[in-house]
């Protein structure tokens, strides 16, 4: 299949990488294909809904029986806040799209319903403990240990289906920690619970508490959600595959999905601990969902023949759609699908199943050396 036509469609980014580097510089039969979910709080079910569509398509194309799942198509899928969580649910736990999407559904409801709501004067507005307990009953049913580690598995027989989440210290917050599935030689965070990555990549100021997780010696660190440094995790992701699989490797396809064209991130009116918040931080905070449109901006254009970066974003009505108003589920489920309905958009999703089906086909002369010297 050739690939789709270029569009100067802002809701999906085509990445030009400029010439052909020489085969000498890369491993051309041995493809790196990675995935980059934004943090969005309950708008991260349209990113879950635009994957779903492309485990679909692979299905229909390979007449396979079942629903197969992004971890067995995927090496790499790094995610931050709401991304963070899709990304264990999709690379830890290894369940399909259609599982995350009903076990995202149901943790919305829990943690963001009134019930759940926090007095006013108190650190966030919805109890973080909701948000821990839930996280072990889904680590519980799918692992059969709530308290199991990011890091825990033996080691893959393949490469496929890795994750990690981002977060950052509160009282630094100018690089983002990095909670992996697997192991990295060289400024590898300490192994830690599933349910405490999960709490650090989701730990928004606004929303819930920060969290403090041991390290090396026992020693303590505090961590919030990483949204402020790298909403749109994508070169945490490109960077983090050169680490994991060498530079030298073919990239095939690198998906980056958002919550929401464009827009300001909503935020409920502050409770008294909102109030202490330095109002630069908070002024970052509501322009959390513009700064992840500009990193795709930046790519946009650099279209060209040679393409492996595909961005796709709802354009109409999600992105206005607070983080916490999970009972307009529905709503983002419309928009989702009428935006994978145009025909631009579903030629992207078609183009990424075909690469994702037939990788051979696709040679697309990109290392992932190449892949991190290109500007975001």
């Amino acid at each position: 299949m050739s690939n789709p036509p270029q569009s100067s469609n802002p809701s999906v980014s085509l990445l030009s990488l400029g010439e052909r580097p020489s085969p000498l510089l890369h491993n051309r039969w041995c493809l790196t294909f990675l995935i980059s979910p934004d943090g969005g709080g309950i708008r991260g079910v349209s990113e879950l809904i635009v994957l779903h569509e492309i485990m679909v398509r692979i299905k229909a194309k390979k007449d396979l029986s079942d629903l197969p799942k992004p971890c067995e198509y995927f090496h790499l899928i790094g995610g931050t806040s709401t991304g963070g969580l899709i990304a264990i649910m999709l690379g830890r736990l290894e369940m399909s799209t259609e599982a995350a999407l009903a076990q995202y559904k149901a943790l919305a409801g829990h943690i963001f319903g009134n019930k759940n709501r926090k007095c006013k004067g108190h650190n966030g507005t919805f109890k973080a403990t909701t948000l821990e307990g839930e996280m072990k009953k889904l680590l519980q049913s799918y692992r059969g240990d709530s308290e199991a580690l990011m890091c825990g598995d033996a080691t893959r027989e393949n490469e496929m289906g890795r994750a990690f989440v981002c977060a950052v210290p509160a009282t630094n917050m100018r690089f983002p920690r990095i909670f992996r599935t697997y192991k990295l030689l060289g400024n590898s965070d300490p192994n830690c619970k599933i349910w405490q990555a999960a709490r650090a990549t989701t730990a928004a100021p606004t929303f819930f508490k920060c969290i403090s997780i041991p390290g090396v010696g026992g020693i303590e660190e505090t961590f919030i959600d990483a949204g402020i440094r790298c909403n749109n995790p994508a070169e945490q992701v490109r960077e983090e595959a050169k680490r994991l699989f060498g530079e030298n490797r073919t990239v095939g396809v690198f998906v980056s999905i958002g919550t929401g064209h464009p827009g300001t991130i909503g935020l409920s009116k502050p409770d008294v601990f909102q109030r202490l918040l330095p109002s630069q931080l908070i002024s970052t905070l509501k322009n959390i969902a513009t700064d992840c449109e500009s990193v795709a901006d930046q790519l946009a254009t650099r279209y060209g023949e040679e393409s492996v970066y595909f961005r796709f974003n709802v354009t109409h009505g999600v992105g206005q759609i607070s983080l916490e108003e999970w009972e307009k589920i529905s709503e983002i489920v419309t928009h989702t699908r009428a935006y994978l309905q145009d025909s631009r958009i579903s030629a992207y999703v078609d183009s990424v199943a075909q690469r994702l089906c037939d990788p051979s086909s696709y040679d697309t002369g990109v290392s992932l050396a190449l892949l991190c010297t290109s500007y975001f």
